[in-house]
């Protein structure tokens, strides 16, 4: 029987963010695009892979990274503790405060790509902001040579 190995992390993350939509649709739409966007980008590493799954878990729900590293081990829960998002007054202050956790996780700026990649591609008003804010977003998380095919994505996307 070939099980899919996601199959917990897919589970845990349907039972955390319960009711919450993506838009109309369940919020689970937004978690399998991102783990898609990977795929797409022939990312194979299961902690990143289930990390695309609870990236919004500990922001969205409450849950606490400690939980996470618990039920999902140590990289998987650091993946997700990089890309939480940091409390502030408002949304350039947490970013300031988000992205050195993030670029300091090679995993995490992979899985933080893939998400904006997912998001922008859904449309929506979401991509007037994100355009916006991209050149502090490439300052903050660009690094020369890592990750071209997915910045050169991104770049398409919101240039």
């Amino acid at each position: 029987m070939n099980l899919d190995p996601l199959r917990w992390y897919k589970f845990y993350a349907t039972v955390k963010h319960g009711d919450q939509k993506y838009g109309f649709l369940p919020y689970t739409t937004h978690l399998a695009a991102v783990e898609n966007v990977l795929r797409r980008f022939d990312v194979a590493d299961l902690d990143l892979l289930g990390a695309a799954w609870l990236h919004d878990v500990c922001e969205d729900t409450g849950t606490k990274v400690k939980e996470v590293e618990e039920l999902f081990g140590e990289e998987t829960a650091s993946i997700v503790s990089a890309v939480t998002n940091e409390k502030g007054e408002n949304r350039k202050i947490r970013a300031a405060l988000t992205y050195p956790k993030i670029r300091a996780n090679k995993k995490s700026v992979i899985l933080k790509l893939a998400d904006r990649i997912a998001n922008v591609e859904n449309g929506g008003s979401l991509v007037i902001m994100y355009k916006k804010e991209y050149e502090d977003f490439k300052r903050a998380l660009y690094t020369k040579d890592e990750n071209e095919e997915m910045w050169n994505c991104l770049d398409r996307l919101l240039l």
